[in-house]
């Protein structure tokens, strides 16, 4: 379906949604080709959401896709809410329930990895869509999908790639015994606070050693995720060889999909400002890493408005692998007012002198350029 993410400040009843909408309890609220009337609206904003895809007449025969099937997303989203809840509940004694769950996330990393297997040359395009209240176990399934993207562009094999998801998945678990202002808290953290989140690696692992949940190889990965290869990280100050691959993989995701998601003291940074941040911060990570993380994630991803050198103005149709900053661009406006063009399309990767200049947002657009009504 063509689609744009849309905030939900320029959202109109109406409009069309045009990807499924969840609760933070995986229940789902709107379904796509659902019209949006005003109640929807409200209740959007009610749950935390900042944004929804829409249906976009301007691209119609451009389809934007998730790297992993919708229901395997939901099916981890479920799997991660519930681990945390129940391993955060057991804390000094093992349970049944997390026998059970161990086959749950082998099976579910499983079709993860067969899914992304398909296709070894996927550019994340999608952006996810979370509630204030589902940013935990959204972060960790996108974490473990953006560190398994990693791990299969740098040719790991399969049980490398279910060992690293597993620990992605549960990286942040420490977090569970942290106390919600902290986590939640709307301004800088205080010395104290700092230090009980810089905790979160040592917590995480403690809770899982006592479940006997997963293997040593993953377990690095709750514990040094955020060690850093100039030694600036934590819990320990590791530097470089002292840091497995593993964590190595999973800090880089973690902090892009961090970077990408509305938090409590920050909105959320557009994706090609996370990869300049990503980039100016180079020194705390793998180098090897990050090239091929920027491969594969999309600076301008498809439906995304932006303004070119040469003062046109499009609709990002396309990205290849490899080029996370050179898309094709559908061009069909010029200058400040948006004067509309004939259409026509120039593949930034060919013409180096043209590049992009500006990333329109929603409060940029003049209403005609916003997706129509029914």
């Amino acid at each position: 379906m063509c689609m744009r993410l849309i905030a939900l400040w320029a959202l109109r009843p109406g409009m069309v949604v045009a990807r499924r909408v969840y609760d933070a309890h995986g229940y789902l609220l709107l379904n796509a080709g659902v019209v949006l009337e005003k109640e929807y609206i409200q209740g959007l904003k009610r749950i935390g959401l900042r944004s929804i895809y829409i249906d976009d007449p301007l691209i119609p025969d451009v389809v934007i896709e998730d790297v992993i099937l919708e229901e395997t997303r939901q099916k981890a989203l479920k799997l991660v809410r519930d681990s945390l809840r129940v391993i955060k509940q057991a804390r000094s004694r093992k349970i049944g329930s997390l026998l059970s769950m161990n086959k749950e996330f082998g099976a579910v990393l499983d079709d993860i990895v067969s899914q992304l297997l398909v296709n070894r040359n996927l550019t994340v395009n999608l952006t996810d869509i979370r509630s204030t209240d589902d940013y935990t176990f959204a972060h960790s399934v996108n974490v473990a999908v953006l560190s398994m993207i990693i791990a299969i562009s740098m040719g790991k094999p399969r049980i490398d790639l279910i060992n690293l998801g597993l620990g992605a998945f549960l990286h942040d678990i420490g977090k569970t015994l942290l106390p919600l202002h902290i986590l939640n808290k709307p301004h800088c953290l205080c010395d104290s606070e700092l230090e009980e989140i810089r905790k979160h690696p040592c917590n995480g692992c403690e809770l899982v050693k006592k479940q006997l949940l997963i293997n040593n190889t993953a377990m690095t990965v709750i514990e040094q995720h955020h060690e850093r290869i100039d030694g600036a990280g934590y819990p320990y100050g590791l530097k470089d060889d002292d840091i497995a691959a593993f964590p190595r993989i999973c800090s880089v995701a973690d902090v892009y999909d961090a970077l990408t998601s509305d938090r409590p003291y920050r909105p959320a940074h557009l994706p090609h400002q996370a990869l300049e941040i990503l980039d100016a911060e180079s020194a705390g990570f793998d180098p090897d890493t990050l090239r091929h993380f920027y491969r594969h994630i999309a600076a301008y991803p498809v439906g995304t408005i932006v303004g070119l050198n040469n003062g046109s103005i499009g609709v990002v149709v396309h990205n290849a692998t490899g080029y996370p900053a050179s898309p094709k661009v559908r061009v069909m406006w010029a200058g400040q007012s948006c004067e509309p063009l004939e259409p026509y399309e120039v593949n930034l990767a060919e013409y180096p002198h043209l590049v992009v200049s500006r990333v329109y947002q929603d409060s940029d657009l003049p209403a005609a350029v916003l997706p129509n009504r029914k």
